[in-house]
């Protein structure tokens, strides 16, 4: 029964990303991949329209988080332990005599200790410390920028954490993690795959120790090594062979892991075929599996992060430099999203073009307005703006 403190979170760091090697590979691939989603940084003027930032000084702190990480590097350590621990724990440091961060960094969440505030509207942090090796560093709530995955228990004793996925699927990630230790154990212990054992000669008599000795060191040259594989062999001599054969029970046990790949993978959203799971995969499946890949695995973590990015360090920019910041993802660079982008821009070419049929027509602007209402799915609002911008550019 675990309560999940921040010994637990340890524990699930130790049982999960840093022993399970489908936990690692699912949270890495993910993590990698969000970190190489570029970003673009706009500023929104007054006028509403929108100008891209490619250079200044909050650029570089958007791309140069402190000494140590750029943006990649920074992203990366931020998702992994967002989907290990279910939270992300950054310390903002702000720049002298002014209100914007000019470094942020990443906490491990494992070792903060919130102060908390019981609230009709549930836990608060008042305070934080954060203590590892025996050293404690308190923050202030206006220095961390948290982000939690939402715990729907308010009167859990760390209800103020978020939620760790692998702690919902605790006792898959227990079970997996025996089966590996089993797997490695049968395979350790397997050993060779048969014994030849001799009828004996004309005397019944059965091979000596040496001439045992003998019939092994000649059997490894003739059978072994990648030149003989698939070759047929034939002795003089007359032997049984009598085959180790795996149990039912050992092959189950090793199937099983599969099963458990498929249970890690569902939590955080993607397909296990994408980590080798060869069940259903076909290339329509792959392009398929590749596109919820990003929907559903990779965007939303990122999204959280860059959400919360922009709410906690981005005002104090925009206030030191008279501008409305903000940073959102490219995700025209996200290859497996865009041949369902190609598509929605082939839909609107269609609706464009007969939306444009339809106001040559030599018909009357209310004749217009009723086939666009009808066959475009218009407003009539925005039917009759179009109609009537078009009859004023013909007089």
């Amino acid at each position: 029964n675990l309560g999940f403190g921040d010994s637990d979170l340890k524990k699930l760091i130790a049982e999960g990303y840093k022993t399970n090697n489908h936990v690692y590979s699912i949270i890495n691939r993910i993590a990698e991949d969000a970190a190489s989603i570029p970003v673009v940084i706009e500023n929104k003027l007054s006028d509403g329209t929108v100008e891209v930032i490619e250079e200044g000084d909050f650029y570089n702190f958007v791309h140069n988080p402190n000494v140590d990480n750029n943006y990649k590097s920074f992203t990366y350590q931020s998702i992994v332990y967002q989907l290990t621990t279910g939270n992300e724990v950054q310390y903002g440091i702000q720049g002298i005599g002014s209100k914007h961060f000019a470094e942020r960094w990443n906490l491990a969440p494992q070792y903060i200790t919130p102060k908390v505030n019981k609230t009709i509207v549930g836990p608060r942090a008042s305070s934080y410390k954060y203590n590892y090796d025996g050293t404690d560093y308190p923050l202030a709530v206006e220095e961390v920028m948290h982000l939690k995955k939402f715990n729907p228990d308010p009167a859990d004793e760390n209800a103020v954490m978020g939620l760790s996925p692998l702690q919902a699927a605790y006792k898959v990630l227990v079970a997996s993690n025996e089966i590996i230790t089993a797997d490695a154990s049968i395979i350790k212990n397997k050993g060779a795959i048969g014994m030849l054992s001799a009828k004996g000669g004309k005397d019944g008599r059965p091979l000596t120790e040496t001439q045992a000795k003998d019939v092994d060191s000649s059997l490894k040259k003739r059978i072994g090594g990648g030149g003989n594989y698939g070759s047929v062999k034939v002795t003089t001599g007359s032997f049984d062979f009598i085959k180790f054969a795996m149990s039912p029970q050992d092959l189950q046990l090793l199937e099983s892991g599969v099963l458990k790949l498929r249970d890690l993978c569902s939590i955080y959203g993607v397909s296990s075929r994408i980590f080798n799971d060869p069940n259903g995969a076909t290339f329509n499946n792959t392009k398929e599996d590749n596109k919820k890949y990003y929907q559903n695995g990779v965007l939303p973590p990122l999204e959280n992060d860059i959400d919360y990015f922009n709410r906690f360090f981005v005002p104090g920019w925009s206030e030191r430099d008279n501008t409305n910041y903000s940073v959102r993802l490219d995700k025209s660079k996200i290859e497996a999203l865009q041949a369902d982008q190609k598509v929605e821009a082939e839909k609107d070419k269609i609706l464009m073009d007969g939306i444009n049929v339809v106001l040559n027509m030599p018909i009357s602007a209310e004749g217009k307005q009723v086939l666009l209402v009808d066959t475009y799915g218009m407003t009539e609002e925005d039917a009759s703006l179009i109609t009537n911008i078009e009859t004023n550019e013909e007089q």
